[in-house]
């Protein structure tokens, strides 16, 4: 994909921070398409509840191995590209990829809670994601989309996760807008967490 991107009057670079959010995007939910609905199907995760443990623990250990799969994923992709071309604030650069980690795992875990089988939780969430990287400035900078598109960019989560990547590899960050972000995406963390246990009560109850 950054081959592709490379074509254009930037030499790619201009992509590459979109590139790192979507390893985290897709690397970071995709175990949660499988894990979930194969546990609810196989009826593991009802075993797991018979144990001295909670729903919300269940979660947040999904959560976490969500997490850490894409976070291993999108700093491969940093470190590498960190070789090509200068990042300007590397701190700032691992913090957004840990919080977007976490974001989109708690995401993939969410669009999977309601499906009990693999093949009918994987359509819905690949057409999310893929109508997501489209609108949320992955490619193309907001500014540029139609009114209507950036409005609704606005309550989608990627959009927090590729501005803050973007920041952090780019000169004259403003802390005050990174700030935001982050704030944005712990918000988004919190709801689809909680969202995710509250389905789960319903369909596992």
């Amino acid at each position: 994909m950054y081959l592709a991107f490379s074509l254009g009057e930037n030499g790619g670079q201009a992509a590459i921070p979109g590139l790192i959010a979507m390893a985290s995007f897709f690397g970071a939910g995709a175990i949660q398409a499988v894990s979930l609905p194969l546990e609810r199907k196989t009826k593991t995760i009802n075993m797991l509840l018979t144990a001295p443990t909670s729903l919300s623990t269940i979660v947040s250990g999904k959560v976490l191995a969500g997490f850490l799969f894409g976070a291993l994923l999108s700093f491969t992709y940093a470190g590498i590209v960190a070789l090509f071309f200068p990042i300007t604030n590397f701190p700032l650069l691992i913090v957004a990829i840990l919080i977007s980690s976490l974001l989109f795992s708690a995401f993939g875990l969410f669009l999977s809670a309601p499906f009990r089988d693999i093949p009918d939780a994987m359509p819905p969430a690949t057409v999310i994601r893929i109508a997501m990287v489209f609108i949320c400035g992955v490619f193309t900078p907001l500014e540029t989309l139609h009114t209507a598109l950036r409005t609704t960019a606005r309550f989608l989560p990627l959009t927090y996760s590729v501005d803050a990547i973007r920041q952090a590899m780019t000169t004259g960050i403003n802390t005050q807008p990174f700030s935001i972000n982050l704030i944005v995406q712990l918000i988004f963390l919190v709801f689809f967490v909680w969202t995710t246990i509250e389905i789960l009560k319903r369909k596992i109850g």
